[in-house]
């Protein structure tokens, strides 16, 4: 077990020798407004906010929230990350300079072992499926013009994202005690994956369904998952959706689809050592 540790720890720094060109982390402010949590990629960096260390290892280790093992402040101590990219960074690269990142700044020794964890699968639900396959576009997308400032916000209580940053991929959302869920052209993996990261469990696609689609949806976080706090306000509901349905109604009532409890064994990354506090900028 040591020496698989061991073994991490130098994958960690030597992992094809990767580093970001520069790399800012500072502490998320406590009283700061939340409007996302987590990585988006932009050209030649990327920008996390409210990102806790356990999300860092994820991307570090292309591995879901509940296969990583570790103390529990993992998923309390938040921080915001700018990091500027080598160009032509790939997505293997990118891996490794998170990788270099959290050995170098905060200590990270971890190894692999294998677990069997409570989850769920995604599946059908009895009713039918209620979303359809997302269409190609018939002509070329326009390019998004710069946009300076907040995005503005639209008749449902959240911003407005460019069809860019959902595109491929899903990104959620919270305000005002609600949350939202979007992503276009997505497979139904991607989602259970983001479904995986808001109710902390593994979640395994068991659909059969290889098509990707168009999905927003629209739930309260209840206590326990990620974004649940106090309601002050609730914006309009998702269409065919209670305004306070929680994260497993939703998923019934707007895609059709139901999580079914299962235990599913998974290669777990488990963290020996990682500071609190990153070393400095």
């Amino acid at each position: 077990m040591l020496r698989s540790a061991v073994l991490l720890a130098f994958a960690a720094t030597c992992s094809f020798g990767q580093s970001f060109e520069a790399a800012s982390i500072k502490p998320f402010p406590p009283d700061a407004l939340l409007n996302m949590t987590g990585c988006i990629d932009g050209p030649g960096r990327i920008t996390c906010e409210h990102t806790s260390l356990k999300m860092l290892l994820m991307r570090a280790y292309q591995v879901k929230a509940q296969e990583i093992a570790g103390p529990a402040w993992l998923d309390t101590e938040y921080f915001n990350i700018e990091a500027k990219l080598p160009e032509g960074a790939t997505r293997v690269q990118v891996s490794a300079m998170f990788r270099n990142l959290l050995a170098e700044r905060f200590g990270v020794v971890a190894h692999r072992e294998p677990r069997m964890l409570p989850g769920y699968a995604l599946t059908v639900a009895p009713g039918g499926l209620k979303i359809k396959e997302a269409v190609p576009p018939t002509t070329p997308a326009a390019e998004e013009e710069p946009r300076r400032g907040p995005p503005p916000m639209g008749s449902d209580g959240f911003p407005l994202l460019r069809p860019s940053l959902i595109a491929g991929g899903a990104t959620t959302l919270f305000r005002n005690g609600r949350a939202r869920l979007q992503g276009g052209g997505i497979t139904l993996k991607q989602l259970a994956d983001a479904l995986a990261g808001q109710l902390d469990q593994v979640i395994v696609d068991e659909t059969g369904l290889s098509g990707k689609y168009d999905i927003t949806l629209y739930w309260t976080p209840r206590v326990g998952e990620m974004g649940a706090r106090p309601v002050t306000a609730l914006p309009p509901a998702g269409e065919a959706s209670a305004p306070d349905a929680d994260l497993y109604t939703a998923v019934k009532q707007q895609l059709g689809l139901a999580l079914v409890s299962k235990k599913i064994q998974r290669d777990t990354v488990v963290v020996d050592k990682a500071e609190k506090v990153p070393t400095e900028n």
